[in-house]
């Protein structure tokens, strides 16, 4: 893979970024580079733009056209992440469908499941970074405001060539000029509680049959997930403790339950189907360290639980979903299911075991 740092021949002009970067990774050198990008106070894509620590190279923000070429990467890890929760998938992209400014790319093998919104997509970078083993390669995309959407790293036994290419046709022709940096335009704006029509909501929610309407019945009553759990109240959204996230992955693994992990930001969503095995907790973080599915969830990050039940022709969907101090979602969790068939009801038990659960921490805690 070195002969790949070639493709990263360009300069840029030292600047107080990357002192000041460079200043607070020998002090503190076990911070991430998210976690210098917030500490410093610019976007984590300046980071990279002025090849702190790694070498870069900027590509055309086509980003259909790049997405469709991924399959030809072969065997990568696919990396999306929020505010609380990093998700990473390995597998073979396949079956890329976009359409305007969604997208889906949808394995037969369930291994690389998107959801994309590209039109909070703008910035693109190649990447090289040394680390111990050597040298990592990967593609990064970013929103408006620099901050990370998605991130594609090769892995062994990638299509070394297909990312040469790549690299060498979309390379930006400009990679000199400062990149500039906005906030998202289409931040939502939510109705008061008192506002909503709690009964009719309610009504609505029992009429729904398929869980994709909810987010239709979200628009319409404008109101944030949370919000609508909040103004549902029980049976449809019952308040759990973010601490029973632990024990629901560590029995889901010592059953080889397969279940559903959804975790995104406002440009794409990365879903995980199938059993986890090696749960760890590893000071605040949680996380599952399997061969082909990593989570790393931040638990001080994490400020309520919910467990959810939907309506669907099909019978009851259960999930558990986890939201941030703001009510972002930072996890989502279900079991896995086909389309026209029932839940499976091992889930719906381990999910709905969350009830006593939650009191049993609030006991301990109090």
């Amino acid at each position: 893979m070195n002969e790949l740092l070639n493709l990263f021949d360009r300069e840029t002009a030292a600047g107080h970024i990357t002192n000041a970067f460079a200043e607070l990774q020998q002090s503190e050198p076990e911070l991430r580079r998210k976690d210098i990008a917030d500490r410093l106070q610019v976007p984590e894509a300046a980071l990279l733009d002025n090849q702190c620590a790694v070498q870069s190279v900027r590509l055309q923000p086509d980003f259909k056209a790049i997405i469709e070429r991924m399959p030809e990467l072969g065997y990568v890890m696919s990396l999306t992440r929020n505010h609380g929760v990093v998700h990473e998938r390995k597998g073979c992209y396949s079956n890329v469908r976009i359409n305007g400014p969604m997208g889906l790319v949808i394995t037969e093998d369930r291994k690389i499941d998107l959801r994309i919104i590209l039109t909070r997509w703008a910035f693109a970078f190649a990447v090289a970074e040394e680390i111990p083993k050597g040298h990592r390669f990967s593609l990064q995309f970013f929103d408006h405001a620099g901050v990370a959407i998605q991130k594609v790293f090769l892995q062994a036994d990638s299509n070394e060539q297909a990312y040469r290419q790549l690299v060498e046709e979309f390379r930006a022709q400009d990679q000199t000029r400062e990149l500039e940096y906005k906030a998202s335009a289409d931040e939502p704006e939510y109705a008061a509680d008192a506002e909503v029509d709690a009964p009719q909501l309610r009504k609505d929610w029992n009429n729904m049959t398929d869980v994709h309407q909810f987010f239709g019945m979200l628009r319409r009553y404008k109101v944030s997930r949370e919000q609508a759990f909040r103004i549902a109240g029980a049976p449809h959204a019952v308040s759990v403790s973010p601490a029973v996230l632990e024990t629901v992955l560590t029995s889901a693994a010592d059953s080889g339950l397969s279940i559903m992990c959804f975790v995104g930001n406002h440009g794409n969503i990365q879903i995980h189907t199938g059993p986890v095995k090696n749960i760890k907790l590893m000071g605040p973080w949680l996380n599952v360290l399997d061969e082909e599915f990593n989570l790393h969830l931040m638990q001080p990050r994490v400020r309520s639980g919910w467990l959810v039940r939907k309506p669907t022709e099909d019978g009851t969907v259960t999930s558990l979903e986890f939201y941030d101090e703001a009510g972002e979602t930072l996890a989502q969790f279900f079991g896995e299911r086909q389309e026209g068939n029932p839940e499976n009801p091992v889930w719906r038990e381990l999910a709905e075991s969350t009830l006593t659960m939650s009191v049993g921490k609030e006991e301990v805690t109090a």
